[in-house]
């Protein structure tokens, strides 16, 4: 290691170092400079490892205690993304990956706070890392990509959230638990959630094409995240395609080429998902369903389109020997 990367480290020590004690003589609230703290911890400059379990359950923790609480550790997380003079690539994916684990580990009024967040009223990218880069060296500005490519993710999969209703991180039991609503879903609702985490899908497939950056912990810890996600979306979807597959013969042409339209979007995202999970979320019977219902689609729409022109041609008839009678009384005119 270089001399003046060695001094950069030591004053990025320094400087997480002299924002723990700030935080500890700033706050007068306990829990609030409790959380500073911990947060701080989780996101240091300095470490190129990604946050400690033991600091990410401490955050979770609090999240649970109270609302004022919940809204301190979302607001804390945040705030330290944004607010630093020099952009920081390392700082920005550990808040990334601390605000993450937050949703998934976090209570309902966690999960509230950040969907109702000042920030995220404002625009759908409340997060605002579409222009953060580090130009510190070659590594921190490929870990930028990845930060915005991060971040562009967690707020798809809040936006998703929000219109199914509840946590893409539910674990299988919970899901089920829901199936039985989903079968009383109108179509329109359906189809909108499928829509949804199918962008959600296509998302995670714009990720940086530097996977060689998945040998740092950091990103390795940020793919593995998004992975775990991307397997419950496979549950969300499988159930929902489920239920439109059963109801599919009362569709009309329109609902099904809508549909239609859906599934090629999610077929296209196949290889960038298998090079980017390397098969680990596979999922066969996922893409069988996926290609079981492509194959009933088109031949439900072959049929409507037979049925189309018969019923035109049986229109044509009567309209064509209505046609001949009136040329042939004209011709003895």
């Amino acid at each position: 290691m270089g001399r003046s990367q060695k001094l950069k480290n030591l004053h990025s020590i320094f400087k997480d170092k002299a924002k723990i004690i700030k935080a500890r003589f700033t706050f007068t609230n306990h829990t609030t400079s409790s959380i500073q703290i911990v947060v701080l911890r989780a996101t240091t400059r300095s470490a190129r490892s990604p946050p400690q379990e033991h600091l990410i359950s401490a955050l979770v923790s609090f999240s649970h205690t109270a609302r004022h609480s919940a809204l301190a550790c979302i607001s804390t997380i945040i705030n330290r993304l944004h607010h630093h003079h020099q952009p920081n690539a390392y700082v920005a994916l550990k808040s990334l990956i601390t605000l993450h684990h937050m949703i998934i580990g976090g209570s309902f009024v966690l999960n509230e706070q950040i969907s109702f967040h000042p920030m995220s009223t404002t625009s759908l990218g409340f997060l605002n890392l579409s222009r953060f880069v580090d130009n510190t060296d070659m590594q921190s500005h490929e870990f930028s990509l990845w930060a915005q490519w991060y971040a562009r993710f967690l707020e798809s999969n809040l936006s998703t959230s929000t219109i199914l209703g509840c946590s893409l991180s539910l674990s299988k039991s919970e899901i089920e638990k829901k199936k039985e609503k989903i079968k009383f879903s109108l179509y329109i609702d359906l189809f909108k959630e499928i829509e949804a985490l199918v962008s959600t899908v296509e998302e995670i497939c714009r990720a940086p094409k530097s996977l060689h950056c998945r040998k740092n912990d950091i990103i390795y810890e940020v793919t593995r995240l998004v992975g775990e996600d991307y397997r419950m979306i496979q549950y969300h979807t499988m159930i929902r395609l489920t239920e439109l597959s059963d109801r599919i013969h009362n569709f009309s042409t329109n609902e099904l080429n809508l549909l239609t339209r859906c599934l090629e979007r999610l077929e296209r995202c196949k290889a960038r998902l298998t090079e980017l999970f390397l098969n680990r979320r596979r999922n066969e019977s996922f893409w069988d369903l996926e290609t079981e219902l492509m194959a009933k689609l088109m031949r439900l729409k072959e049929d409507k389109e037979v049925k189309l022109v018969s019923r035109k041609m049986i229109e044509y008839e009567p309209m064509s020997t209505q046609l001949n009678k009136q040329l042939t009384l004209e011709s003895h005119d």
